[in-house]
This record gives C-alpha cells, sequence and structure tokens, in this order.
C-alpha cells in the first residue's frame, strides 16, 4: 500500500487517523421486507449506536489494537454524548467541531437477508472543515482515511485532495471509502470523487460505489478506471461473495465467511479497518482480504459487540485470523 518515496514512521502517535462523518445510528432487530403500501413491524429492541463511516473505521481499528484518531463534528445533544463516550471508551483519540443543532443521524432499516435502507440527516457533519484537521495530527498518522465523503460536504473534492495530499507529503499511505451517493451519482458528483483520486493509496468501495465511479460495465473494469486515475489498488465489498481487489498487477479475490445478517450497517467500514491495520502490519493482499473479511463478518452478526477484537476473529474464524494483525510491524 505504500508509495514511491513514501515511508511509513515505524513509531508515529497513531497507526490511522479517520477524518469524516460522526453519525448516532438508530438500529433495529431485523424485520421481513414488506410489499407496498402502510405497515407495521414489531421488534425486540431498536438500538443507539455509534455509526458513519469515518466513525466505525476508527473504533474498529482501535479495538482490534490499532492506535487510531479521529476528526468529525458534533452537536450538543444526546447522539453527541453517545459518540464521545464511544471514542472514549475505545480509546480514539477525538477532535471534535462542536456546534449548534443536531449530530447527524442515520434511522437504518434493516431487513432479514441484509438488505436495508439507509434515511441519514446529516446535521452538524454539514460543519466540518477542512482546518479541523489539524497537520500536526496528520504528521503523526501511518495512514489517513477519508470516509462519509457525501456527509462532510465542507471537504469534497479539492479540500479531500489537499489533505490526502499533505498525508503523502508527511510519509502517510492514505485510503477513501466515499459510500452510496444519496443524490444519484450525477457527473459533476462522480467527478467531485475522481479529482482526489490521485492522491488515494486505496479505494474501498461496494459494486455500485465502483461501478458508478469507474463508469464502465462491470467491477473490474471500472477498478482499472481508478487505478488509471492514480489509485493503487481498488477494494471492492461484495457482500456474501466476499471480496475483491484489484491492483496494477493482478486481481484478488476472497471468499466470505458465513455469518448471520443481524447487523449489516457499518460491515464495511470494518472491513476497511481490518484490511488498513493487516496492511500497516505488513500482510499481503490476500492476507489482507481475508482478516477484513472476518471482521466484516463478525459485524454482521454481532450487534451488542459490533467490533471484533484480535482474539474475537481467531476464536470465531480460526487461529490464522488472529495471527494476521500479530505480527511484527
Amino acid at each position: 500500500m505504500g508509495r514511491p518515496g513514501g515511508k511509513l514512521a515505524a513509531r508515529r502517535r497513531f497507526d490511522a487517523l479517520a477524518i469524516g462523518d460522526a453519525i448516532l445510528d438508530v438500529v433495529n432487530d431485523p424485520v421481513p421486507a414488506r410489499g407496498s403500501g402502510d405497515g407495521q413491524s414489531r421488534v425486540d429492541s431498536i438500538t443507539y449506536l455509534p455509526g458513519g463511516n469515518a466513525t466505525n473505521f476508527a473504533l474498529a481499528l482501535a479495538r482490534l489494537g490499532g492506535r487510531a484518531a479521529f476528526v468529525g463534528s458534533v452537536g450538543r445533544d444526546a447522539g453527541a454524548r453517545v459518540l464521545r463516550d464511544a471514542y472514549r471508551a475505545a480509546g480514539v483519540a477525538a477532535r471534535l467541531r462542536t456546534t449548534a443543532g443536531p449530530t447527524g443521524t442515520t434511522m437504518a432499516v434493516t431487513y432479514e437477508g441484509g438488505r436495508r435502507h439507509l434515511i441519514t440527516a446529516l446535521g452538524a457533519n454539514g460543519n466540518l472543515r477542512p482546518s479541523d484537521a489539524p497537520p500536526r495530527w496528520i504528521a503523526s498518522a501511518s495512514h489517513v482515511h477519508r470516509a462519509g465523503y457525501w456527509w462532510t460536504p465542507r471537504l469534497q473534492g479539492p479540500p479531500t485532495l489537499r489533505l490526502l495530499r499533505s498525508a503523502h507529503a508527511r510519509g502517510a499511505t492514505t485510503s477513501l471509502d466515499i459510500a452510496t451517493d444519496p443524490e444519484g451519482w450525477t457527473p459533476s458528483r462522480r467527478d467531485s470523487v475522481r479529482t482526489v483520486l490521485p492522491e488515494v493509496d486505496v479505494f474501498f468501495g461496494n459494486e455500485e460505489e465502483t461501478l458508478r465511479t469507474g463508469a464502465r460495465p462491470d467491477v473490474e473494469a471500472s477498478a482499472e478506471v481508478l487505478l488509471d486515475l492514480g489509485v493503487r489498488e481498488v477494494v471492492v465489498h461484495l457482500g456474501p461473495r466476499g471480496s475483491l481487489a484489484v491492483t496494477r498487477e493482478r486481481s484478488f479475490r476472497s471468499a466470505p465467511f458465513r455469518a448471520k445478517a443481524r447487523n449489516p450497517t457499518g460491515c464495511g467500514d470494518v472491513f476497511n479497518a481490518a484490511y488498513v491495520l493487516a496492511s500497516l502490519h505488513g500482510a499481503d493482499v490476500a492476507s489482507r482480504l481475508r482478516i477484513a473479511n472476518a471482521a466484516g463478518a463478525w459485524h454482521l452478526e454481532h450487534p451488542d459487540a459490533p467490533y471484533p477484537s484480535r482474539r474475537d476473529l481467531a476464536r470465531r474464524f480460526g487461529p490464522r485470523a488472529g495471527r494476521i494483525l500479530s505480527s511484527t510491524r
């Protein structure tokens, strides 16, 4: 994942700095999908969880044993307290802009089988600015992960390009997770993503996100477009079919782990954290995909404990899953 001329510092303060969205997730126990018309379902529980792509990444990386930092924006409300408590409990160093108005919130309507519908109010995330990410924090990170792209509008396009360029200038590697565009992937929105790709080492996305950004008829052809625009690795979440990584040299596929779909919201973020941390530990691409699949599967089936430890992964998916993150950097 390193770039020519870039050298990861062995003893930086943070393994990874996540810059992006801070969101309170409201998640239901999975319900059967219904047809058209009004309906009502009963569930055993509705849970309030820390959420947002960048928040999930930081919390998952910390739980896996990484040194994580987060930059985001919250309001002055109960949602902010949930998030602050989560960062503190996980040992994530958090720099938060606090503004009037609500913290960002997502209603994650979850159906049996893993399908869901996410309804998000960006709230305080709309106030996050590039200046909220201190240069000394960027300089202290071995890796900078930009996530929650659509939910932090002041950072879209050139501001993200500059943040990632700053990371590269300080010897860090970078990654980007844009998530699904709530406004329908207009050409201008797609171009705002493409603008930042020259400074992206790893592009994370699901099939739709990769296809929409690459604008080619299949995932691997779209990945090739992203590589031509400057990305070094394109990593695709394939859900029940596992995952795919495409580099300039070759493609890698990794089979999924079987897991009951109870908590699909955030699986990709937990996957990303495991992939990045494994890379920082020197794992090869195939091993990164395997540990990332295991971490995502754990999240999928554990709404009560959504972020796995290395021991959790080793116990659930076999000793090799834990060993991937136990090697010496």
